[in-house]
């Protein structure tokens, strides 16, 4: 488990092997189990960067060997000193990795504050901090190549990922209903003074959404979503670029609009329309996929962002568009909430998504396609 270079000096001063808590544990006599520590994570090195190791000392570390991370793997659920001898693991092997944060003692209390990050499921914070941020581009970025240079050079890098695999489509569920929603005549305007009135609110009215509004909504908040979709259409492997929520589905809760029974639903971008997935839960079993929140009541709709991963990761082939997801998911939450303020609604959001219970709910886990839910936004009427 050797460090190939020495790690950047630690904020705070700490023994070369690892934390003070964790060198005095080994000390002291090896826990009765060990796991692997929460608070680690890696990325993959890539083209001779730096592969930044986040642990639960504070320290960074510039790789690991392939022993360490087999013995981190091995570890993920708690095992005692005997269960890690019988799986091949020497103790010194293991005092190394707990001097150097990567096991932890499984019963200790601290052990059971850094599970919390689990726990409560704030991954994705941990995801953004421990982002790798020094990446190069593959394109030149000196501002001196010509453009039709430049474009060239992003057909040939498309051509390439196509010849590897093909672009992923985006699934479709197979609805038991189909509900087309009215298309509006004309372009949204966006509204000073309904921007300054526009309200966040926890407390929604049982008042009914009517299908003119909740068409409206839905089309002009999903826009962009069509634009690159046309733009694709021609296959000019240039048009793959455009990024514009490639990744997005759609799936709306009914809670209350008039003449769309009460259920879950895919939206459809190109036919605003909504694909019933039969599923009808109740507003407790909404509030159980995030967290328990039970504001979420009322007429209008409950909306979950969610990610096609496949279709994403094939043109975002970096440990960078983590973080690049989460900004596009706050900016497609902002399309809503702007389309809704110009049609009288007001909302709530939240990331506090449960995704094992989102997929169950919205049927995500029956389609087959690799999807999660990471967004939550509840759009109605104000109480």
């Amino acid at each position: 488990m050797s460090q190939t270079t020495p790690p950047p000096a630690p904020t705070a001063p700490v023994p070369a092997t690892g934390s003070p808590g964790a060198t005095a544990t080994a000390a002291a006599g090896e826990p009765e189990r060990t796991v692997t520590s929460p608070l680690f994570f890696a990325h993959e090195r890539l083209d001779g960067q730096t592969c930044a190791l986040g642990l639960a000392t504070g320290t960074r570390m510039r790789s690991l060997s392939a022993r360490a991370f087999q013995l981190l793997q091995a570890h993920l659920a708690p095992r005692t000193t005997a269960q890690s001898e019988a799986a091949g693991f020497s103790r010194a092997e293991r005092e190394q990795a707990l001097a150097a944060g990567l096991l932890v003692d499984a019963d200790a209390p601290t052990t059971t504050d850094m599970f919390r990050w689990e726990d409560s499921r704030w991954s994705r914070a941990a995801y953004l901090l421990y982002s790798q941020q020094d990446l190069p581009y593959t394109e030149p970025v000196d501002g001196k190549t010509e453009l039709s240079t430049l474009s060239d050079f992003r057909r040939e890098q498309i051509a390439g990922f196509q010849s590897e695999a093909a672009y992923p489509e985006r699934f479709r569920v197979d609805p038991v209903a189909e509900y087309h929603l009215p298309v509006p005549e004309q372009p949204i305007t966006y509204s000073l003074d309904a921007m300054l009135a526009r309200r966040s609110v926890r407390k929604f009215a049982a008042t009914g959404v009517d299908t003119t509004t909740l068409g409206a909504l839905l089309h002009h908040a999903t826009a962009n979503v069509r634009m690159a979709e046309d733009s694709k259409a021609g296959n000019d492997p240039y048009y793959l670029l455009n990024s514009f929520y490639t990744w997005l589905h759609l799936y709306v809760v009914v809670q209350g609009v008039e003449g769309v029974p009460r259920g879950v639903y895919q939206y459809d971008f190109a036919r605003n329309s909504l694909l019933a997935t039969g599923a009808q839960p109740t507003d407790e079993e909404i509030a159980s996929v995030i967290q328990g929140q039970n504001w979420i009541g009322g007429g209008g709709i409950s909306v979950f962002v969610t990610v096609q991963w496949d279709r994403y990761q094939w043109l975002y082939r970096h440990s960078r568009a983590y973080l690049n997801l989460l900004i596009q998911t706050g900016e497609f939450a902002q399309e809503l909430l702007q389309a809704g303020y110009q049609l009288g609604l007001t909302g709530w959001l939240t990331p506090a998504v449960a995704e094992g219970r989102a997929a169950s709910l919205l049927g995500l886990d029956r389609t087959g396609a690799d999807a999660d839910a990471i967004y939550y936004l509840k759009l109605g009427y104000a109480k």
